[in-house]
């Protein structure tokens, strides 16, 4: 019996991506990112002006991703963060899901937290119990659109 609490034990300290999750953020009135270490603070989204700020970088997401904020009637925004993995397997990140119950699908937009650069764009389509996220293909001009867009400020 000690054997198999040992052999669980280290399957689960071993694997620990098996049991990561990301951290649910929150937007404040102002515009102000609740919930991330202060290593980035300033943190601030205005879904008006598609603008995202965390420490000293910025970006106005260009013409050609306000589509993916809105596409939808209803939307919801939820994001969500992840800093706290090593970064040999992935960036830190911040996730933008945004959906409408209304329809079965939305988009998930992924933010590397320390530099601002577009992770990936994804389509989540629910159908039945089954959830099928295709990534988007965005064209060159619009990456290099967002790329060029963001800013270190002072």
């Amino acid at each position: 019996m000690k054997t198999l609490l040992i052999l669980i034990s280290f399957l689960f300290l071993s694997n620990s991506n098996v049991i990561h999750q990301d951290t649910p953020l929150q937007i404040d009135e102002n515009g102000n990112i609740i919930g991330l270490p202060k290593e980035f603070s300033p943190a601030k989204f205005d879904l008006n002006k598609k603008a995202l700020r965390i420490n000293d970088k910025e970006i106005v997401f260009p013409k050609c991703l306000n589509y993916y904020f809105e596409e939808h009637k209803n939307p919801k925004l939820n994001l969500s963060a992840s800093w706290y993995h090593s970064k040999e397997i992935m960036p830190y990140y911040l996730n933008f899901d945004i959906s409408d119950k209304s329809v079965n699908y939305g988009y998930t937009i992924l933010v590397d937290l320390e530099t601002l650069e577009l992770i990936y764009i994804n389509k989540s389509i629910t159908k039945g119990n089954t959830t099928y996220n295709p990534e988007i293909e965005l064209e060159e001009k619009c990456l290099t659109e967002y790329k060029n867009g963001i800013k270190t400020l002072n």
